[in-house]
């Protein structure tokens, strides 16, 4: 039997007591979401049109935004470097969320909410349903981290990890083109899914909480996921390159 949860004192116990060995995993296990994050910034300045769907964007914000909420938790109750050094990773995760969402409604409304409208969608009501989708995915972070006794958010930050997997790739059969830096993106989510579920002494989960994480569902899902990941990267080699970035009035 496994436990119904993990142990989060005895997780950052381990971060503080054994940072030669947690520092490295969780480097490898959380650097690739920054890279991938840096990366949708990039390109969505550069080529006029973000990599990720609308609710990608909201369910990152409603996550990210949940840990900065946890200050007190970081700073006081645990006192962790490695943690503070997250909560200000996420500040930043927070305003390149915002200016992808700021995008979205500015330019790129009709493609994302137009489905649902019979006129030109208007930014107002692009607005209503950032607002909206964001709410609701912050109650139901609230809700899993408590029902899941999820203190650390390391639950949660899998979901992340295997939205990271699907979204990107069904937006991508869905636009039918590959824009500039597309293929690094992609390179990057088939590293980051690998590293998210890799084996005890190599993952950050499976490395500080083993007697949970370490089990045969954790590992059947991190090969569904490496499969889509891999999948994607195949696909957007056979598409073909937008010939110029989106230039927004």
């Amino acid at each position: 039997m496994y436990p119904t949860s993990y142990n989060a004192d005895a997780f950052v116990e381990k971060v503080i007591q054994h940072p030669e060995v947690m520092i490295p995993v969780m480097v490898i296990g959380m650097g690739f979401g920054f890279i991938e994050y840096i990366y949708c910034a990039i390109m969505t300045r550069r080529n006029g049109t973000s990599p990720f769907p609308v609710h990608m964007h909201t369910y990152y914000l409603a996550h990210d935004f949940l840990f900065v909420l946890l200050f007190k938790q970081w700073f006081f109750e645990y006192d962790s470097v490695v943690y503070q050094f997250m909560w200000m990773g996420m500040v930043a995760f927070n305003l390149f969320e915002i200016y992808s969402l700021y995008i979205t409604v500015k330019y790129e409304r009709q493609e994302a909410f137009g489905k649902y409208y019979d006129q030109p969608v208007t930014e107002r009501q692009a607005t209503a349903w950032v607002v909206g989708m964001t709410l609701f995915c912050f109650v139901l972070m609230c809700t899993v981290r408590a029902f899941t006794n999820d203190k650390l958010m390391l639950i949660v930050f899998i979901s992340t990890n295997v939205m990271m997997d699907i979204s990107p790739a069904l937006l991508t059969m869905q636009k039918r083109v590959r824009y500039k830096h597309s293929l690094g993106l992609a390179f990057f989510i088939v590293l980051g899914t690998i590293a998210t579920f890799l084996p005890s002494g190599l993952g950050q989960y499976t490395t500080g909480a083993g007697d949970f994480f370490s089990r045969p569902l954790f590992y059947l899902l991190g090969i569904a996921c490496t499969i889509i990941a891999i999948w994607h990267y195949w696909v957007l080699r056979k598409m073909p390159i937008s010939p110029a970035p989106i230039r927004h009035a």
